[in-house]
Order: structure tokens, then sequence, then C-alpha cells
């Protein structure tokens, strides 16, 4: 009867830690950085940060899915935050609202076989949604500054060449 107990007891010790903690109801904080300087960038970098606060205390393995791309949640040295980069191309990178759907182990692992499946994703749950505004792509002023030098000079030389006629005359 005590080999029954002990193999029960090994047995759930191996099972328990299987059953994976889901975040209920996560407190997230998030920052979120992006390029602006479109002059001398090609692509346009995104970086979320964020931190989430469970009431199971566990590490959680994050993913995040931008379209089709896998996007791992990197956690920093302290163990409080995790971070998400990825970049898009500057020429269709819009400012405004945007965002990557978080997903834990198991349901990415259905995000990918939905991928795999040709089936749509919208129908599975994200642990949660992290949001990021980008206030757009400056690429520079409207005008060149050598192009207001040039007029500027080109307006004084007429007005001291005018001013120089109006004496002679």
């Amino acid at each position: 009867m005590k080999i029954f107990y002990y193999t029960i007891l090994i047995l759930g010790s191996f099972i328990y830690p299987a059953i994976g903690d889901i975040c209920k109801d996560p407190k997230i904080d998030t920052n979120s950085y992006t390029t602006i300087d479109g002059m001398v960038i090609s692509n346009v970098a995104c970086i979320a940060e964020f931190s989430v606060d469970c009431k199971a205390n566990k590490d959680f393995i994050l993913i995040a899915d931008k379209e089709g791309r896998q996007l791992p949640a990197v956690k920093s040295l302290d163990n409080k935050k995790y971070q998400i980069s990825w970049t898009e191309d500057a020429e269709n990178f819009y400012g405004g609202e945007r965002g990557v759907k978080v997903y834990d182990e198991e349901t990415y692992a259905a995000v990918k076989k939905a991928h795999r499946n040709n089936e749509d994703v919208k129908n599975i749950p994200s642990a949660f949604f992290l949001s990021l505004y980008h206030r757009g792509i400056y690429y520079g002023p409207w005008v060149s500054t050598e192009f207001v030098a040039t007029a500027i000079s080109v307006l004084l030389f007429y007005i001291a060449y005018s001013a120089k006629a109006d004496l002679m005359a």
C-alpha cells in the first residue's frame, strides 16, 4: 500500500508543475518607445517595455504575435519587466495608436497551430494587449535652411541694389 501512495506522490509531483498557471486579471504597466527621425532611418524601431502583476506570483513565458511574426518577450535582469521589440518599414508606418497581442505559452501554441492551418486567429484570446503610440515620422522641415538662407541673401541683394540705384539717380 505504501508503494501505491509513493507512486501517486511521485506522479503528482511531475504532473502538478505541468499544469500551467494562467494569469487572471493582469495589471500591466507599459512604457513604449519608437524612432521618429525619418531623415536617417528606413525602418522604425518599436520597443514596448512592460511589467505584469498577477495574483499568481510566477514567471510567465510571454510571446507577442505581430501579423504572424513571433516576438518573444525578453525578461530584464531584475526579473520585474519584460521587453518586446520589432521594426517596421518607415514608408508604411503612420502615426497613431497601434499594438500587439501578447500570449502565454498555451495560447501561443494555439496561435501557431492556427497560422499553420491558415485559420483565423481572432477567436484565440490573448493574455493582454500592449498599446503603443507613435506620433509620426519627422522628415525634416518643409523648407530647407539652405533655401531660406539663399532667399534672404537674394532679397538683401535686391534691397541693397535698389537703394544704390535710387542714390545714383
